[in-house]
């Protein structure tokens, strides 16, 4: 396997022009944080930054878990990569990290300076320093099945590649050990949101009960009880008002739902 390691500070823009440089070198596949990557994908591994601490997060990302590692090594192995794009912010940590999942020795290691200019990496470390900001190079559709409660948002980039422009997504999110301190939202107001999008409803007469479930990826069921008003489509209404919980819950917490479920347990017949 050829392996190739990108270098540079914390907070230098590694992340951000990682798939850039690996397209340019033909590195298949890119090790970034404790994940790795190939076709804008998660294809395996553990995220560095939704550990508690930084020093947990150090550990991840250098794959001292003997089942993070494995789990790596298995995909590596089965997807039969043959070049491979390694981020760290030190010779040090990307040779150990190569050590670690059996990728042999660095053959080339690339210079966050030599493919970004100063200003670049100083505008890169100023959003670090003052609001905690980190990248992942893939779209923010699949980092949400990773990062369910996690705050993020798109950024796409137009770039250039052999005299043709694409844009490429990334999604920038701000990490647990972040020094700006954590969130938590609470379960009440999870369910506020969802019994007032339902009162705005005007073809539903009252909402009896919510009830949220947690599933073990983080991500969450909605079971909602109501009296629907009578006429009414009641599946079709039911539906709606269960696509427009979905969406406004996952908007406003940035938490996956998995699924949202309107029981109608009555009618109600005034007019």
């Amino acid at each position: 396997m050829k392996t190739y390691a990108l270098v540079g500070a914390s907070g230098t823009g590694k992340s951000h022009r990682s798939m850039l440089v690996a397209a340019k070198i033909n590195a298949e596949c890119v090790i970034d944080d404790g994940l790795l990557i190939a076709n804008r994908r998660i294809v395996a591994g553990k995220s560095a930054k939704r550990e508690p601490t930084k020093i947990a997060s150090v550990r991840r990302a250098i794959f001292l878990g003997e089942e993070h590692r494995a789990d790596v090594k298995r995909a590596i192995a089965a997807h039969k990569f043959k070049s491979i794009l390694i981020i760290g912010t030190s010779d040090k940590m990307v040779a150990q990290i190569a050590a670690a999942i059996d990728v042999g020795e660095i053959d080339e290691i690339i210079r966050i300076e030599d493919v970004a200019s100063e200003y670049e990496i100083m505008r890169a470390k100023e959003m670090r320093l003052s609001q905690g900001k980190h990248v992942i190079p893939v779209p923010t559709f699949e980092v949400r099945k990773h990062f369910s409660g996690y705050f993020m948002h798109r950024l796409p980039i137009l770039q250039k590649f052999k005299s043709t422009y694409t844009i490429a997504e990334k999604t920038v999110i701000r990490p647990t050990y972040s020094y700006l301190g954590n969130f938590e939202i609470s379960d009440r107001a999870i369910i506020d949101i969802c019994a007032h999008k339902t009162r705005l409803n005007p073809e539903i007469a009252k909402v009896l009960r919510v009830n949220i479930s947690a599933k073990h990826d983080k991500s969450i069921t909605v079971d909602i009880n109501v009296v629907m008003k009578f006429p009414n489509k009641l599946h079709a209404v039911g539906s709606a008002l269960a696509n427009e919980i979905h969406a406004d819950v996952e908007e406003f917490t940035s938490i996956n739902v998995d699924k949202v479920t309107v029981n109608i347990k009555g009618l109600d017949f005034n007019d």
